[in-house]
């Protein structure tokens, strides 16, 4: 008897095991579905007409107003609303805020749950796993030298100064928590959700860190240097950095719509938002949720502030 059930055991193993694979080498497969295309060019258009906020200075004047006018629609909702609720003229980073929680978290939020009936665990909202702390104090520390690079020239500061600075610290403070709750629920979670051809967040990235010495130890330790399984080319790359298969589009897609909506801010942080989104969905699959990479950015935001006020305050 106990004989026929290890047996039995061992086949539906292996079973499973064949399973997974198979999964994985569907996820893992080249092309883009028809569903997955239409996800992508819908948050492509979303993003750019609605969401960045900079209408490009080089379209013809007719072209502007068209480009500028879902934002400018809805910015005057917001000030109707105000009005009507007695708010008068509301406080200009109130309104901003309002604008965020509209766009990159009610709307998206909304259309993936009611149209794309997705749970929150699909999306990223997830109990991050014991890569989180370490991969954030990593990310941080290493973060620094770029963060000084980016604020140490003094336009920077005067960029800032002319929005923010004018307001209570208690305001910006409250205000960047809310923007940044939004933009990365958006962008690491929900895009990286609908980017894949599933629609959905995978199942947790592995963690493997045994049978590790040196200097692939430390790697191990912040989910690196992972086994690759045979694999070749950019996947063996991609399985080496602990990133789930069928992952790598909805990463770069996602680092690259990050970017776009810096478009307007000083040079040296729109040059950084492109590899800094890129990491940043990175670290949210490798931490398994998209928690990681919000925190992170809000001590980033931190640091750099006090740098620009030791450089040129």
């Amino acid at each position: 008897m106990s004989r026929g059930r290890s047996s039995r055991r061992r086949r539906q193993s292996k079973a499973a095991r064949h399973e997974t694979k198979k999964a994985n080498e569907s996820t893992s497969r080249p092309g883009w579905t028809p569903a997955q295309i239409a996800r992508m060019g819908v948050i492509f258009v979303y993003v750019v007409v609605v969401v960045v906020v900079k209408t490009p200075n080089w379209l013809p004047p007719a072209l502007k107003s068209a480009w500028g006018w879902p934002q400018g629609m809805i910015h005057s909702a917001i000030q109707n609303t105000a009005k009507a609720l007695g708010c008068g003229q509301t406080n200009k980073l109130v309104h901003s805020g309002v604008f965020y929680l509209l766009t990159a978290l009610i709307v998206p939020w909304a259309l993936i749950t009611l149209v794309g009936r997705r749970k929150a665990a699909d999306i990223g909202w997830r109990k991050p796993n014991v890569l989180y702390l370490r991969l954030i104090g990593c990310s941080f520390v290493g973060s620094l030298p770029f963060l000084y690079w980016m604020v140490s020239p003094r336009a920077f500061f005067e960029y800032y100064e002319t929005r923010y600075f004018d307001v209570h610290a208690a305001g910006v403070a409250a205000y960047y928590v809310i923007v940044l709750f939004c933009e990365h629920l958006f962008f690491e979670g929900i895009m990286l959700a609908a980017f894949r051809k599933e629609g959905k967040w995978p199942q947790p990235a592995t963690l493997c860190q045994a049978n590790a010495v040196g200097f692939t130890r430390v790697l191990r330790w912040i989910g690196m240097a992972q086994p690759t399984d045979g694999a070749r080319g950019v996947q063996r790359f991609t399985r080496w950095l602990g990133l789930p298969d069928g992952c790598l589009d909805a990463v770069l897609l996602s680092g690259l719509l990050f970017g776009f909506v810096h478009s307007g801010k000083n040079p040296r942080e729109l040059l950084l938002s492109f590899p800094g989104g890129t990491f940043l969905a990175y670290l949210a699959y490798r931490c398994n949720s998209w928690h990681a990479p919000y925190l992170l950015h809000a001590l980033t935001v931190l640091a750099a502030g006090a740098m620009m006020f030791l450089l040129h305050g």
